[in-house]
């Protein structure tokens, strides 16, 4: 690539000099050109890379967290849903847990299996209940106890056929 702009330290295009092949910095070892000099100052840029994406890591997680408090607060079915769903989960596992012969969270089925149906049964019920309008309190209490009871059997279930949760003594 010859520029077609003059630079005053560059040789004419048509000079012997120009002619010869010259390597940029990425054909001679790969990205920017660096000093000696410039080592304590690539040091601090790395630092200051490494720290941004860092924050940037721990940063997708709170903006989940608020665009979920967010959604749950414009739909609070879907909220009430939710965490009746995390509760039922958390009490399954407690309950497989105290026999004492299972060690609930050791096991494959609870992280591929039961924590993404227990999400998936509450906002199921919440869409359902949204969309066959079934939005009074009776009914709301009514779903409410099937879903407990629902999450709570799917992890009962999965958690105490779970080879991999059970306790080697």
């Amino acid at each position: 690539y010859v520029s077609s702009w003059p630079v005053a330290s560059s040789p004419a295009p048509d000079s012997p000099e120009g002619q010869q092949k010259t390597q940029g910095p990425m054909e001679e070892g790969g990205g920017l050109p660096t000093t000696t000099a410039n080592k304590q100052g690539t040091s601090s840029i790395s630092k200051l890379t490494d720290t941004v994406g860092a924050l940037i890591d721990q940063l997708w997680q709170y903006v989940h967290i608020g665009a979920a408090a967010f959604l749950f607060y414009e739909d609070r079915l879907l909220g009430l849903y939710s965490i009746l769903g995390f509760i039922s989960l958390i009490g399954g596992v407690t309950v497989v847990g105290a026999s004492g012969k299972i060690i609930p969270t050791m096991g494959e089925q609870l992280w591929r299996l039961t924590i993404p149906a227990s999400a998936i049964l509450s906002v199921v019920v919440s869409l359902g209940s949204r969309v066959m309008g079934w939005v009074s309190t009776t009914a709301v209490v009514m779903l409410s106890v099937l879903l407990v009871m629902a999450v709570a059997s799917v992890t009962t279930v999965t958690v105490k056929g779970d080879k991999t949760a059970r306790l080697k003594l």
